[in-house]
């Protein structure tokens, strides 16, 4: 009986010998291991999977493992060291202590390539949140002071302008008078609302020149402080209209 086991058993071992031989024998080893080493993934993969084939030999998946993680194709390396691992009942326990290896060194690059990729895509956000907490440029204040002064310079001159109209009406008030009393046709009481016209168009005439002037000027000042310099000064300007029994006017009054 342990005759015939030890006849069993070399002739396995026999049997193992010669695939090996025959395996090693076969060009397309050769050609598999110059493909992968040259970077000809697709070649050296499928040649090793027709040896795989032909002898059903897990080593050959083993190969292809290889193959896929010297041209740092990680994926389908650790797919396939897996799968020689599943498969590799019987294989040489330094084959399958090189597969766990490979298995640990591939896992262990793609954790380091997940944090490369996390702090490259936090980079840009971080310079968006710096980007908006910069201060926005203080306006300038002259511009300011140049829009104010353009403003009362137009409502003086549109000032004047009323001034014009009401001294126009005095005229044609006074002209009508005129000529009731030429005709020698007195109407005491037309007169005297003509005159009580002429007295409030000559008022409102005077008020608005005096107004008009006064705003002309300290438009005519915040415009040109407002041009003069760009940086806020203590320059201030104060109009204030003057009523009197014959007229009105109007006082400026600057402090720098």
């Amino acid at each position: 009986m342990m005759r015939t086991l030890g006849l069993l058993v070399g002739c396995l071992l026999a049997g193992q010998v010669a695939q090996a031989q025959e395996s090693a024998a076969d060009p397309r080893v050769g050609e598999a291991k110059t493909a992968c080493a040259a970077g000809d993934v697709q070649k050296g993969i499928q040649l090793l999977a027709e040896l795989y084939t032909a002898t059903n030999d897990p080593i050959w998946i083993f190969n292809q493992g290889r193959c896929y993680h010297q041209n740092a194709q990680l994926v389908p390396a650790l797919s396939r060291f897996k799968e020689f691992l599943r498969k590799s009942k019987g294989a040489p326990d330094e084959d399958v202590k090189d597969a766990q290896n490979y298995i640990t060194e591939i896992e262990t690059e793609q954790q380091k390539e997940r944090s490369l990729s996390g702090a490259t895509s936090a980079a840009p956000e971080a310079a968006t949140t710096v980007s908006t907490q910069v201060p926005a440029p203080e306006p300038k204040p002259g511009r300011g002071l140049r829009y104010t002064g353009l403003g009362v310079g137009i409502l003086g001159v549109a000032a004047l302008a009323s001034g014009v109209v009401f001294g126009l009406l005095v005229r044609q008030t006074q002209s009508q008078v005129e000529d009731q009393t030429k005709n020698g046709v007195v109407d005491s009481s037309a007169i005297s609302g003509k005159l009580t016209d002429g007295y409030r168009y000559e008022t409102l005439q005077w008020i608005s020149y005096g107004v008009g002037a006064a705003a002309v000027v300290a438009g005519s000042l915040l415009y040109w402080m407002g041009t003069g310099s760009d940086e806020p000064k203590s320059s201030s300007a104060r109009v204030s209209p003057i009523f009197m029994t014959n007229g009105a006017g109007a006082s400026l009054q600057m402090a720098f």
